[in-house]
């Protein structure tokens, strides 16, 4: 069962989660509910139905260039258009973190928090979804898993795309096995 992990307590639990199965998760990883304005964090789990126990999380939030703009235009700065990521802070997220505990990978849980990310990312007007896969991580089987939920999986060592109107930079490039992307459409009425 996916539900957002909208407490601090859940967060920690989330955060836990990262740790255990993700090499190098810093311990502020996951912003806790007091940074929520800053950052627009989406976090997901995904608890087993039967047992209660998390099983798999995701986040996502604003990308963390976007996040410095952001803070220098709240201080009086003022940016050159290129820098200046005021205008999309709520069109875009970047996936930070997806993990899944390893006796439950194969289930499709990594599959469906990235469905229903796509979809409350969606309601919230982001427009442009993207990311990128380390070289420590296990690069080929998250490659198929974005390409099959609709992600644009660029080529070992190509930059994201310039993205609405944006070029979106990676704090440590060198660590980066590839970026990938996915365009979101407005929700239609009615739905």
């Amino acid at each position: 069962m996916i539900s957002e992990a909208d407490t601090d307590p859940r967060r920690r639990d989330v955060l836990d989660l990262f740790t255990a199965v993700i090499d190098k998760v810093e311990p502020t990883a996951v912003p806790m509910t007091e940074l929520d304005e800053l950052y627009a964090p989406l976090v997901l789990q995904y608890h087993d139905p039967e047992t209660g126990r998390l099983l798999g999380a995701a986040l996502s939030c604003r990308a963390q260039i976007a996040v410095g703009s952001a803070l220098r235009l709240m201080s009086g700065q003022r940016m050159p258009r290129e820098l200046d990521f005021g205008p999309v802070l709520d069109r875009h997220s970047q996936l930070q973190l997806l993990a899944v505990v390893p006796e439950a990978r194969g289930q499709g849980i990594g599959g469906r928090l990235l469905e229903e990310s796509k979809n409350r990312l969606r309601d919230r007007g982001v427009r442009v979804w993207f990311g990128n896969v380390t070289v420590d991580q296990e690069a080929d089987s998250l490659r198929r898993l974005f390409a099959r939920h609709g992600f644009t999986v660029l080529d070992a060592g190509a930059p994201l795309p310039m993205l609405l109107g944006r070029h979106w930079r990676t704090p440590e490039p060198e660590a980066v096995a590839y970026h990938f992307y996915q365009q979101l459409r407005p929700p239609r009425d009615g739905s």
